[in-house]
């Protein structure tokens, strides 16, 4: 199985770099797809469309990844933790109650129920303002898999359709 596996990431891989125009998305997720695809067994939820995208450069860095979920933070430089002075935001899948994560708490925050594509009812969480701005967030459930996108002081409507590309793109990431 870790052999068809490897070779059917390999694949992907070599898919999306043989491809005459590769997407701003493919060339940041592709070099992280296939060490998630190794260590977790939760399903990737990778947007195709991030804003940021359209603002300039960034790395997808694995915050960490095993079998019950991975944290991808979204870096201004390689080396970001999630720190507020470099975190663009993150990507988030877990099979654990998302209660028990620590990365982003939010029990103090307000939620908006958001329809989402494929029938999915979302929960949107707007940016609070203090210090500094936090992560607008996107938290949905796809059976027993929990997910959120986090984007620093993100719209509303960018958020969601970040949550939607992600969506849309499940099959792509498999």
């Amino acid at each position: 199985m870790k052999s068809a596996r490897s070779f059917l990431i390999c694949s992907v891989v070599a898919c999306l770099t043989a491809s005459a125009q590769i997407s701003p998305s493919d060339q940041v997720f592709s070099k992280i797809v296939p060490a998630l695809l190794l260590k977790t067994s939760v399903p990737l939820r990778v947007p195709t469309y991030l804003p940021a995208l359209k603002k300039g450069d960034f790395h997808a860095i694995i915050n960490s990844a095993d079998q019950t979920g991975y944290i991808v933070v979204l870096g201004a430089t390689p080396d970001c933790r999630g720190e507020h002075v470099c975190s663009y935001g993150a990507l988030i899948g877990t099979d654990h109650p998302l209660r028990d994560l620590d990365f982003y708490v939010v029990s103090d925050r307000k939620a908006a129920s958001v329809p989402l594509h494929h029938g999915i009812t979302g929960n949107f969480y707007d940016t609070t303002c203090a210090a500094y701005s936090s992560d607008t967030l996107m938290v949905w459930t796809e059976g027993k898999y929990h997910y959120i996108i986090g984007l620093k002081a993100e719209s509303k409507s960018n958020v969601i359709r970040a949550a939607n590309s992600a969506i849309d793109a499940a099959d792509r990431w498999k």
